[in-house]
């Protein structure tokens, strides 16, 4: 899904060696744009924000991807902070 190029530059990054036996198993590979993954059954979920949510999480580098506190901010969930606060105030 991620693609070797950007599991390379991770890797390079860090100074890191991968096992040449794993580089043999992993190939290369390119990277597959999320909406490669939509289809008729699954396209009512694929919303922006779920996208943009799902594309920040699943990052090779560390430095990159969110962290907890962020993934929580992160516009996907506005929705249920928004009826949440609502039902507080009522």
């Amino acid at each position: 899904v991620l693609g070797t190029d950007e599991l390379n530059a991770y890797l390079n990054k860090y100074g890191i060696e991968l096992d040449p036996q794993l580089a043999f198993i992993v190939g290369r590979h390119s990277r597959k744009p999320w909406t490669k993954f939509i289809n008729a059954e699954n396209q009512h979920l694929a919303l922006p924000e779920a996208i943009d949510f799902l594309d920040k999480l699943l990052r090779y580098d560390h430095v990159e991807r969110l962290t907890a506190k962020e993934a929580m901010a992160h516009p996907y969930f506005y929705p249920i902070r928004n009826a949440e606060s609502s039902r507080i105030r009522t």
